[in-house]
């Protein structure tokens, strides 16, 4: 009978990290800007990756006005109007979807940042983590961002974009271009999976 208890007692801990670590399927997503005057809506056309349409929009009184399409999904999505160099005004930001492995890729789309229906630039896996390991990885999935402020203003000067990796580095986007313009360490940063680290929200 003892052996019989601590059997299910395994099972049932083993059973804990496999079901939290199972990949949401895809649904259709919707991110409005900090000012509630453009959105974006976000419908897929698989159950998982990033197959799908992007649809920019401004809100109007009457019908709101398309702003421009993307071809491709994606389950977090940051937006923000009259971005300062932004041809139209738009700034898009995608976010990969589940990075499947354990390890840091140069296959896997961390980030990308679009406007006026274009891409800017885009980032791996790889190039945000800046080694294959400087990952934190679950039982079939690693992260390599641990939080993203998005968009921020630093007084009168343009916005950008700001994100923190597993490490603690603070990397710095202008999203006009899509261009990295600054990384720092992140004040009280520590490692890769480091206590109190702050996952992706993908839900």
């Amino acid at each position: 009978m003892r052996w019989r208890i601590c059997t299910l007692v395994a099972l049932m801990t083993l059973a804990g990290p496999l079901s939290a670590d199972e990949e949401a399927a895809n649904a259709p997503y919707v991110a409005v800007d900090e000012s509630g005057s453009c959105y974006a809506k976000s419908v897929p056309s698989d159950s998982y990756g990033s197959a799908g349409t992007t649809s920019v929009y401004r809100a109007a009184a009457g019908a709101d006005t398309q702003l421009g399409t993307y071809p491709w999904y994606s389950r977090r999505i940051y937006v923000q109007c009259n971005t300062p160099g932004v041809q139209g005004g738009v700034s898009i930001v995608q976010f990969g979807p589940w990075a499947r492995g354990r390890q840091a890729s140069a296959s896997h789309l961390a980030l990308a940042f679009h406007a006026n229906g274009r891409l800017l630039r885009s980032y791996s896996t790889l190039d945000i983590a800046a080694s294959p390991d400087n990952v934190t990885a679950s039982v079939s999935h690693y992260q390599v961002v641990r939080d993203v402020e998005g968009y921020v203003y630093a007084g009168a000067t343009p916005a950008v974009f700001r994100l923190e990796t597993i490490d603690g580095r603070q990397l710095t986007f202008d999203p006009a271009s899509g261009n990295l313009i600054g990384s720092v360490r992140a004040a009280g940063a520590g490692g890769a999976g480091a206590a109190g680290a702050k996952a992706p929200a993908y839900k």
